[in-house]
């Protein structure tokens, strides 16, 4: 489930934030988060469903 991989990507960059990972990784797993934000949005129509 989408909302599965959010949270997961989620929780992968904040851990990888308080391990001060280089930019570049940060950058490159926000990316992932955002992407998958965006598929969750167009599956959805944008509805809101209480992802906070």
């Amino acid at each position: 489930m989408i909302k599965n991989k959010i949270e997961t990507a989620r929780n992968i960059l904040n851990n990888a934030a308080k391990m001060n990972m280089s930019k570049d990784i940060l950058l490159k797993i926000s990316q992932k988060v955002d992407k998958y934000i965006v598929e969750y949005y167009r599956k959805n129509g944008g509805q809101k469903s209480g992802v906070d």
